[in-house]
């Protein structure tokens, strides 16, 4: 899981990811365009000048989803197009999906935020050193502010490899950061920690009795209707590719928690919906506990909620959003939560994350969202 983090602010890190690089697509010359004629025209360039096999795009207005489609190839070789159907890693969006999972936990009394992980957890212990392991909080971990090291994972075990347990990727393996420790105090500052909502994973295992997926398919994937989404390969899953166009292994990770999930962009756009202020939860949580999840956290500069990053545009535009990324995927969702306006990108490769700026720019124009501070008549601003 590659992770887009660092001592730098995450809003400089989000342009970076999304607008970084400009593109010279012309804004489309008919206004009364349909979103799919002008998609269907821009997209197509883009994923050849970029040399990214697909895309799945879904388009969220008023907090439901207006369109979705597929775009390029699923599988090169195959000549498989992508589809409605196509699945997707999506990375790191998975821990916005386990943060609402940790929050239902909650509500039922069964955890507190604000009490520390090792209340909770008896099959693995933080290794002991200079710092309080009592300080890691629930709510510290959510935002990473807990001081806790594992920013991220890389590819080791392919298909039909014997993955290490939860207990043994938290104690390091080859294809970690290392062991999941305190690294610095806790509550102090933001340090992102894909080994943090590892952590999150065995807890929720331990409090329910069940398997981390099990909890996830009942708590949020069937209410939410995510029919196509889970943990495993299926023949539906798109080919992830280098950026060169040679194909990726399809690693498999222990680490559901923190990058694990495969699903269309349908599916995700589902769950980017329960964040719009129409929608208040859609069931899974409450209103109030929506409100909480994309308060920006204590120690986060503002810029990261509960299992959400938080992209202030301007005054009048303030979106929250994640990106995803293992190797061979490249995954964003983005949403303006007052008026329930948003996209979902999924893409097969490693260069998928060049694609986003002009089809942000393009389709926000088109619903809505003012991103004049970054786009002009509907493209990047050069930078």
């Amino acid at each position: 899981m590659l992770i887009a983090t660092g001592k730098i602010s995450l809003s400089i890190i989000i342009l970076g990811f999304l607008f970084g690089v400009c593109s010279n697509q012309p804004a489309s010359p008919n206004k009364k365009d349909s979103l799919e004629n002008v998609l269907d025209s821009l997209v197509p360039s883009i994923l050849l000048e970029k040399n990214v096999p697909g895309v799945s795009i879904a388009v969220l207005k008023g907090g439901e989803i207006i369109f979705t489609k597929g775009y390029g190839k699923a599988d090169i070789q195959k000549n498989k197009a992508v589809n409605t159907n196509t699945l997707f890693n999506i990375g790191s969006i998975s821990k916005s999906l386990t943060a609402f999972a940790i929050v239902a936990l909650s509500e039922e009394g069964i955890i507190h935020l604000d009490s520390p992980v090792v209340k909770y957890i008896r099959r693995w212990k933080l290794p002991a050193n200079k710092f309080d392991p009592r300080k890691v909080t629930i709510r510290k971990v959510l935002s990473h502010t807990a001081g806790l090291s594992v920013r991220g994972y890389n590819g080791q075990y392919l298909p039909g490899e014997k993955l290490p347990t939860i207990e043994e990727s938290l104690a390091g393996y080859k294809g970690s950061d290392g062991k999941l420790e305190i690294i610095s105090e806790p509550g102090t500052q933001f340090s992102y920690s894909s080994g943090g909502y590892t952590l999150l994973q065995l807890l929720i295992e331990e409090m329910t009795g069940n398997s981390f997926s099990i909890y996830m398919e009942q708590t949020l994937f069937e209410p939410l209707n995510m029919d196509q989404t889970g943990y495993a390969l299926k023949e539906a899953t798109a080919t992830p590719y280098k950026g060169g166009g040679e194909p990726w292994p399809q690693y498999q990770f222990i680490e559901q928690g923190s990058g694990g999930i495969y699903t269309t962009a349908n599916d995700l756009a589902k769950f980017v919906a329960a964040y719009a202020i129409q929608n208040k939860g859609k069931d899974i949580v409450k209103p109030e506990s929506i409100a909480m999840i994309l308060q920006p956290a204590p120690g986060t500069n503002g810029n990261y909620g509960l299992g959400c990053k938080i992209f202030p545009v301007s005054e009048k535009t303030k979106l929250i959003t994640h990106d995803g990324a293992n190797e061979g995927w490249r995954a964003m969702y983005m949403l303006q939560p007052d008026t329930g306006n948003g996209i979902v990108i999924m893409t097969n490769s490693d260069e998928g994350g060049k694609i986003g700026a002009p089809i942000i720019c393009k389709v926000f124009s088109m619903i809505g969202v003012d991103m004049a501070p970054l786009c002009e008549n509907g493209v990047p601003k050069q930078r």
